[in-house]
């Protein structure tokens, strides 16, 4: 896996529901790998639950980059209890649906970085991303945060592995674009928001969750000082993988 295809993706808005929240539903700021996977199979049209091993450790890697600032406002959401029927006429039950408040984001841009293992499902993937088609309409979260996407450049792009450790002082540091898993030091910075969240990274084919990886982001998309690790460069932009 040393080349990746990277291509930026945005929607007016986004929801991706942090499972452990129920009553006032909360949402991650950014996908986690799991739901990467699951945007990149339905531009490929997959099959739901038939592309898990495609994405595990061995066979992948994936990377993220907030483009556009964080941004949160909260909306009701009307739920009914689709047991008895998909039409509120079809409910006999007092309390037809339940209003839940839910946060959602705004005016979301990400750029995801991804590499397979799989050439076919990679030449694959080009060709949709390249003339901007996809099998299943993509989304961010929810079908309602219909989402657009671009390719960045027009082929391939070289994964190229670096050490700081090699080439910079221990202290001083090197800028990060994407996401950083917590494994690694980072260097705090003035006038930078910085959050970690904690979102599952693999899923077995019964869409059980099998582990979860911690991230620190800066919510306005600054790039994140590390200290003492490894890190790839794409392109222009210095990523780690996750």
């Amino acid at each position: 896996m040393d080349k990746a295809l990277v291509f930026d993706i945005w929607s007016s808005y986004a929801y991706f529901r942090k499972g452990y929240t129920a009553t006032s539903t909360l949402t991650y700021p950014f996908p986690s790998r799991t739901t990467i996977s699951g945007l990149v199979s339905a531009i490929l049209g997959f099959e739901k639950n038939s592309y898990y091993t495609i994405f595990n450790e061995e066979n992948s890697k994936i990377s993220l980059r907030i483009l556009n600032p964080i941004k949160k406002f909260r909306l009701n959401l009307n739920y009914i209890n689709t047991k008895e029927g998909f039409i509120l006429s079809d409910i006999k039950s007092a309390g037809k649906r339940t209003q839940i408040q839910a946060e959602f984001l705004k005016d979301v841009k990400y750029r995801i970085y991804l590499s397979l293992e799989d050439q076919k499902i990679m030449e694959d993937l080009f060709e949709l991303l390249y003339n901007h088609k996809s099998i299943y309409t993509p989304y961010l979260g929810i079908s309602e945060c219909l989402a657009n996407f671009q390719m960045v450049g027009d082929d391939f792009i070289p994964i190229e592995k670096a050490d700081m450790n090699s080439s910079v002082s221990e202290g001083v540091g090197i800028f990060i674009d994407s996401v950083v898993p917590q494994t690694n030091k980072i260097i705090i910075e003035p006038k930078k928001k910085y959050g970690v969240i904690k979102s599952p990274q693999f899923m077995n084919q019964d869409r059980i969750v099998t582990s979860y990886i911690e991230h620190y982001y800066e919510e306005n998309g600054k790039p994140i000082k590390i200290d003492g690790s490894k890190y790839f460069k794409i392109g222009d932009d210095n990523v780690l993988f996750f």
